[in-house]
């Protein structure tokens, strides 16, 4: 017999039977068998019937196990409920050890049986091809060839499946085992991130838990991803790649800056940094050489500072796209035009900043000279620690966080570091003094508040200890005031959030306290103390003449907070020009410029950008068409300032394209003047103005008058604390009902005949009516008919400001001279109220300087000046008046109240920023509405500020190289000696000569 084939039939012999003969065959036999012959095909013949009965046999026991477990199943699961109604019907009893015992015995939970290898119909087909492919490759009937086209064909598959991890799967074979058994595993769901089975507790028990979650103000990420793994049915590991990947992504985001802002930002040298040339002679004396380079060094540092900021724009200078690069201008003067305008210019635009004024710093100086500032917007700081911090990123130089800036404390220590005094008709205790008592607020804050008021104003008495504030109406006022300002940061942020993320937040009680009046709260605070009733009116709104019936408690509570801080408030060392000349260096060094004396005409606007869509519009009314085309059409970009002598200053858009970021105009001048005396009328019929900005008011414009005095602050007796008068807040005269005893409250600063119609609810409405601005009032709405308004000496609001006795360096640098600024609003014959929508005014022009009304104006105030301030008689060399200048935005409810007071405006590429969007005109609030501004040019979203904490100042600090600090020292922009400052000693003997009643300033009535 040959291998493999059946023996040859001779001559004579009978063929033998075949496996597909007919007849006895066997039930496993091999195909070309002899029945009686031994088969060379042992995989079929043998192996193959075997491992099949072994895998069915194995298969059907597991089936059956199976259906026996679920048997045992039912039952357990029977017992159960039956033992449970037994347990409610049989008594439990109690052993002594206070542990219940039970009779009834719980059956056995029956357990799964273990899956075999053949678990299922698809393995043993799997099995069985496995054997059939084996055999066939065994047993090929053509010879080996096709062993060998297998072979390579297996070869090549398992080139094509492995690559160049074959020779590592050859090595160690169990790889392929592992990599098979997770395919399957997937194959079968059990790498799925979704939960397959049922959930860890019901739906509504989720839901429970969630709901407790919200309620107890947990962080929104934990709400989230319990949402996830209660409802969703993520397993926990998909959690967690789901948190490591977000926080991946997170923090790469965070990391990196907005463009054009790098990632590397060098340091700017200080704008005091000058090299001085040394001689060669003075080698062998060290200290007088030391001596003379100090000397100079200081009086160039004077220099400086005796310089405007900025440079004023040429008669024929043409700016144009074609020679110059810049990518933003910034309208404005003062410090927080500066200040916007240097975070920009860290970020890596080229900005362009046009000021009005001859001093781009705000300052002014009699016609002719330049040598004396006169501060005329009373730069006082009120938190200095929090003001420095928001300023760090943009005066941060090579050798100083703060640019060599420094700021001095308002007042001395003899006085308490007192900084403001105001006088309140009818406020004191001395009821014949019809002016009012002086009261003044010093840097100690509650306590001296509380000291005071007790005295002056009979406001309960203060504690024992300094924290004790005892049972004063007034301290208890300031403390609800604190709390009200503690979420008014989520207030001003929200104003560079989109609406739509706004309305996903809650409204914050700060925000619900800026649309109501401050008259209610003053009334429910103080309902039997009508004195401290006005002096907490006077604090809470005294840079406005505005009563508290139309005040906005908002703006009342951060006035209050700011001023009851119990740090007083701080003056820039060298005034406003040393910290702009601080911010001029980072702009210039940055590739920007400031160019003074620019008078604006109108904003330029790229008509090719605005596009209409494909809503139809109503034609019901001209009202309603009007309206809805306003919407359909999309407002065209801002790309520049057309100027008064017709020049203009744009952009060139396409420059722009790819780079990632668009140009901007920021406009801190307000949004009165910035939508209404800027914005052309063809643009605002068309487009229309910010959401709710008709509904609002202007404040009355101001006129400032400065005088120079002779002598220093210490030869006059006066101190920098700002002198207010506030006829807005007089004291209120309450009546007590002699039959019930029922007293019914005044009203604060008298009865007012005018009322305002508009509700809180209508002002984000739509207005038809079109703003007409002031150059178009005269012709189209006629002057608002009121009692005409006149300064009146002794009556009027007033505030009388010493700029110069703030600076503790003024007297090192310009001698025995002080400057004095007095601020007054603008009567009707230099401006005209117009009953438009918004409200403004329009300032008169046409009359000189000489004109009587000014000579008239001046004579009168200067002798309001010296009946406070009698120690002034003949020490007057100088005086001027400058204004009227506009102030922005009423401290009226409806301006917190319009959705369209914002940085961003209708129109693409147009911002806004200053005061008007946070709370009056000074420098702290001027300063973070500037911080606003930046934050929304700079295109940041509601992912970085809220969840990330990125914003402008953060990636500037991150990607700032730090500042390389002196060894010795500190490198200050202004030096000013010791003498300047007041000592201990002197305090201390001031102290001991003065009696134990508080100290009082030497300027009273």
């Amino acid at each position: 017999m040959r291998m493999g084939k059946p023996e040859k039939v001779r001559r004579g012999q009978q063929s033998p039977e075949r496996v597909d003969a007919k007849g006895k065959i066997p039930k496993h036999a091999a195909r070309g068998s002899v029945v009686g012959k031994l088969s060379p095909d042992i995989i079929s013949v043998y192996f193959e019937p075997e491992l099949t009965n072994k895998a069915t046999e194995s298969l059907e026991r597991f089936s059956d196990e199976l259906m026996q477990y679920d048997d045992a199943v039912k039952e357990y699961e029977k017992a159960i409920e039956e033992q449970k109604k037994q347990q409610q019907q049989t008594e439990v009893e109690i052993d002594a050890d206070g542990t219940t015992s039970s009779t009834i015995e719980l059956p056995q939970q029956p357990v799964p049986p273990k899956a075999p290898l053949y678990k299922s119909e698809y393995w043993v087909k799997e099995f069985e091809e496995m054997i059939s492919d084996t055999q066939d490759y065994f047993q090929s009937k053509n010879g080996g060839w096709k062993a060998h086209a297998r072979a390579a064909r297996f070869e090549r598959i398992m080139d094509e499946r492995y690559g160049r991890f074959r020779p590592l799967i050859k090595q160690y074979p169990e790889l392929e085992q592992f990599v098979k058994t997770v395919q399957r595993r997937y194959a079968i769901g059990h790498f799925s991130p979704f939960r397959q089975g049922k959930p860890p507790i019901p739906k509504s028990t989720a839901v429970i838990i969630l709901f407790m979650m919200q309620r107890g103000n947990l962080r929104w990420e934990v709400t989230v991803l319990s949402v996830l793994f209660f409802l969703i049915g993520l397993q926990p590991w998909a959690l967690v790649v789901l948190i490591a990947g977000g926080h991946a992504l997170m923090d790469n985001r965070k990391r990196r800056p907005l463009k054009p802002m790098k990632k590397y930002m060098p340091s700017t040298p200080p704008y005091y940094a000058i090299e001085v040339e040394e001689d060669e002679d003075d080698n062998d004396n060290d200290n007088t050489h030391s001596e003379e380079v100090e000397e100079k060094e200081r009086q160039r540092k004077i220099d400086i500072l005796k310089q405007p900021v900025g440079t004023k724009l040429g008669v024929n200078e043409v700016i144009h796209s074609t020679s110059h690069e810049y990518d933003t201008i910034i309208l404005g003067s003062g410090p927080s035009t500066l200040y916007t305008a240097a975070l920009l210019s860290r970020t890596g635009r080229k900005v362009l900043v046009l000021s009005s004024k001859e001093d781009a710093s705000g300052c002014h100086t009699f016609s002719g000279e330049s040598d004396i500032p006169f501060d005329i917007e009373s730069s006082n700081i009120a938190r200095c620690s929090k003001s420095q911090t928001i300023l760090a990123p943009a005066l941060c130089s090579s050798t100083d966080y703060q640019g060599g800036i420094r700021f001095a404390q308002i007042g001395s220590a003899a006085d308490g570091h007192a900084f403001e005094i105001l006088s309140v008709p009818g406020m004191g205790t001395d009821s014949s003094n019809q002016d009012g008592m002086p009261f003044v607020l010093r840097a100690d804050g509650v306590r001296s508040l509380v000291e005071d008021a007790a005295l002056s104003l009979g406001d309960g008495w203060p504690g024992v200890t300094p924290d004790d504030l005892g049972n004063s109406a007034s301290a208890a006022y300031v403390q609800v005031c604190n709390s009200l300002n503690e979420t008014s940061n989520q207030f001003f942020m929200s104003k560079i959030l989109d609406d739509n993320v706004n309305n996903l937040r809650k409204t914050d009680i700060y925000q619900e306290s800026t649309i109501r009046y401050a008259s209610s709260f003053l009334d429910s605070g103080f309902p039997l103390k009508a004195h401290a009733r006005s002096l907490m009116a006077a604090i809470g709104m005294k840079g406005e003449n505005i009563k508290p019936s139309k005040t906005s408690m908002g703006a009342a509570v951060t006035n209050i907070c700011s001023a009851m801080s119990g740090e007083g408030m701080h003056y820039p060392i060298g005034g406003p020009r040393a910290l702009c000349h601080a911010f001029q260096k980072v702009i210039e060094e940055n590739g920007g410029r400031i160019l003074t004396q620019v008078q604006y005409s109108r904003l330029l606007f790229d008509e090719d950008s605005s596009k209409a869509s494909t809503k139809p519009a109503k034609t019901s009314s001209s009202e309603e068409t009007s309206e809805e085309k306003k919407k359909e059409l999309s407002a065209p970009r801002c790309i520049g300032i057309q100027l008064a002598d017709k020049r203009e200053i744009k952009f060139d858009l396409r420059k722009f394209k790819g780079k990632g970021y668009q140009p901007a105009v920021v406009s801190m001048l307000g949004l009165i003047t910035t939508f209404i005396r800027l914005l052309p009328n063809e643009q605002r019929d068309k487009y229309n103005i910010p959401v709710g900005l008709p509904a609002l008011a202007e404040r009355r414009p101001v006129i400032k008058i400065i005088f120079a005095l002779k002598g220093s602050a210490k030869d006059l007796d006066i101190t920098g604390a700002d002198y207010y008068r506030l006829p807005a807040a007089a004291l209120a005269q309450d009546e007590i009902n002699q039959d019930t005893g029922e007293v019914k409250l005044g009203t604060i600063g008298g009865h007012d005949n005018e009322t305002d119609e508009t509700e809180v609810q209508q002002i984000d409405q739509d207005s038809s009516i079109n703003p007409q601005g002031a150059d178009s009032t005269t012709t189209i709405n006629k002057p608002k008919k009121s009692n005409k308004v006149k300064y009146e000496p002794g009556t009027s609001w007033m505030q009388i400001s010493f700029p110069s006795a703030k600076d503790p360096s003024f007297e090192s640098r310009h001698g025995k001279v002080t400057t004095c600024v007095v601020t007054i609003e603008a009567d009707d014959d230099f401006v005209t109220p117009f009953e438009t929508k918004p409200k403004l005014y329009a300032i008169q022009k046409g009359k000189g300087v000489t004109h009587g009304d000014h000579q008239w104006l001046m004579e009168r105030v200067r002798g309001d000046l010296l009946t406070n301030y009698p120690q002034l008689e003949g020490k007057i060399t100088r005086s001027e008046m400058v204004g009227p200048c506009y102030r922005g935005l009423s401290h009226t409810p409806l301006r917190y109240a319009a959705k369209g007071v914002r940085p961003e405006s209708p129109y693409p590429g147009l911002f806004s920023g200053g005061s008007d969007l946070t709370i009056g005109e000074s420098f702290s609030a001027s300063i973070v509405g500037g911080w606003l501004a930046a934050n929304a040019v700079a295109g940041y979203s509601a992912l970085d500020h809220l969840f990330l904490q990125k914003n402008i100042s953060t990636d500037i600090l991150q990607s700032l190289e730090s500042p390389d600090l002196p060894e010795s020292g500190e490198d200050l922009a202004v030096d000013f000696s010791a003498d300047d400052v007041t000592s201990e000693e002197d305090t201390k003997n001031q102290e001991k000569e003065e009696s134990n009643d508080p100290p009082e300033l030497k300027k009273e009535n």
